[in-house]
């Protein structure tokens, strides 16, 4: 058997509060608390310690009649179509560094032999565990949505999109064992998931538990959902899928290769869902309704350079309402080209750890990148996985003494071959780009002397690379 899923804890921190007191009980003065409580191509990237502040700040700008109005709203609706008693409050988090993974229902999925990833699964309805939140009003779900919005992006702000430390820890566990198959190893990985490296699933693991934190009744409404990302027919996709028995049978033949949060919505009498995307940068809350009529989201700029635009749009698919396609125009020029992906909405995703992280530890592309509050990307590094070692490069790109000045240089891997005489020029950018990415010029150097060493062997880059191809086959007919 697999080895089960952990997560990384210091229990010796607590989760941060303010003035001793948590966002939820300084809500409680304005309001009464229930018992309960990419990837993308390497050009477009022109575009480490959490800075967790307590989300006191936010609260503080808040009416204490609009926190009253809304958590009012929250415990009638959860008290109107819940029977159930409550055991407390929710316990998302586990001391500063950790995450309580079942709390989100986190599971090892089946592996069958000669698969090259774990089959996907998703929680049944009788353990799902999940309502559908409803609203008088537009206004009521303009509150809430206000609030959820601020958080998002607050945490954008702190927190890095980061595929780079996940791939180095993966490296150093594989070279303590000192095998030599890394198949094997890869299916036995008890991968670590923590709140200072993430990557999409941590990412909304990390917003479902500050939104909680502050409104503890949505823990029984907010959920994790997986994607399937550039879906080249989405009418066979969900047709094949619904035809082999479901996504989770091994003749679907999926990855599901990202994830997100969603909440199921009902404003008025019209269906709907929320969904959070801070795994792909997006600092707004999407409103996805079935008719499509305001509050509906629609198209939006998701990021604007000088040789690219980025616009995306969620709607329910015409196929099946059990899925929300999302769809993605990139404007260059006069040139507008569109890509399709898929979101399964219908029920919560237990397997995010094991198939969507796990998936990405393969991939060949790796990125560490900060980002502002309206999801723009500012600083990081970014690198592809190359099969010939001797031609590893990254690049590292940052703001300059203009905010509207980027500075963008590439590298080969081969500086820190000698560590202690890494050359002058790179020395300098790396001191420019370690403050805004958060971390110390020691710290940053550090993980690019682990990086560099483990994209420069040979043996495990080409494993690597293996494994991301028999993925790739797997799924290349979605």
């Amino acid at each position: 058997m697999r080895t089960g899923l952990t997560t990384a804890i210091d229990s010796d921190q607590d989760i941060p509060k303010c003035n001793g007191t948590t966002a939820s009980s300084l809500c409680s003065t304005g309001l009464t608390q229930s018992s309960n409580g990419s990837t993308d191509d390497e050009d477009d990237y022109d575009n480490e310690s959490i800075g967790n502040e307590s989300p006191c700040n936010l609260t503080s700008n808040l009416s204490s009649e609009r926190c009253l109005s809304i958590n009012k709203l929250l415990e009638e609706q959860h008290f109107k179509w819940w029977t159930h008693a409550d055991d407390g409050p929710p316990k998302l988090w586990e001391g500063r560094n950790g995450y309580n993974i079942s709390a989100y229902n986190q599971i090892n999925g089946i592996w069958p032999l000669g698969h090259p990833l774990p089959l996907p699964d998703w929680a049944a309805d009788d353990e799902a565990n999940k309502g559908v939140l409803h609203f008088d009003s537009v206004w009521q779900y303009e509150d809430l949505s206000a609030i959820i919005e601020t958080k998002l992006q607050r945490m954008l702000e702190e927190t890095h999109y980061d595929t780079v430390h996940l791939f180095v820890d993966f490296y150093e566990a594989f070279k303590r064992t000192r095998r030599s198959d890394l198949k094997s190893f890869y299916q036995f990985y008890d991968i670590p998931i923590n709140r200072r490296d993430h990557m999409c699933v941590s990412l909304a693991m990390e917003i479902m538990a500050r939104i909680v934190e502050l409104f503890p009744i949505l823990e029984h409404y907010l959920y994790i959902v997986s994607c399937e990302e550039q879906v080249i027919s989405l009418r066979e996709y969900i047709e094949t899928a619904e035809d082999v028995g479901g996504l989770n049978s091994p003749h679907a033949n999926v990855e599901k290769e990202h994830a997100m949060i969603a909440m199921k919505i009902n404003i008025a009498g019209r269906d709907g869902v929320l969904i959070l995307d801070p795994g792909y940068h997006v600092g707004r809350c999407v409103t996805v309704m079935h008719d499509q009529n305001y509050p509906h989201t629609g198209w939006f700029t998701q990021s604007k350079e000088a040789h690219l635009q980025r616009d995306y749009c969620y709607n329910y698919s015409k196929y099946n309402p059990k899925y929300v396609e999302w769809k993605e125009r990139e404007i260059r020029g006069d040139e507008s080209h569109y890509k399709s992906s898929l979101v399964y909405v219908d029920q919560p995703y237990v397997t995010a750890i094991d198939v969507t992280v796990r998936r990405n530890l393969v991939y060949n592309f790796r990125s560490l990148l900060s980002r502002d509050a309206k999801g723009r990307v500012y600083a990081g590094i970014y690198l592809p996985i190359v099969g010939n070692t001797n031609e590893a490069h990254f690049t590292m790109f940052y703001e300059g003494l203009n905010s509207e000045q980027r500075v963008k240089v590439k590298f080969m891997f081969s500086v820190f071959k000698q560590p202690n005489k890494i050359p002058e020029n790179v020395q300098q950018h790396l001191e420019k780009l370690a403050p805004q990415l958060n971390m110390s010029i020691k710290e940053l150097t550090k993980l690019l002397i682990s990086l560099a060493e483990a994209v420069m062997d040979q043996g495990f880059i080409q494993q690597v690379l293996a494994i991301n191809e028999d993925i790739g086959n797997m799924s290349a007919e979605n």
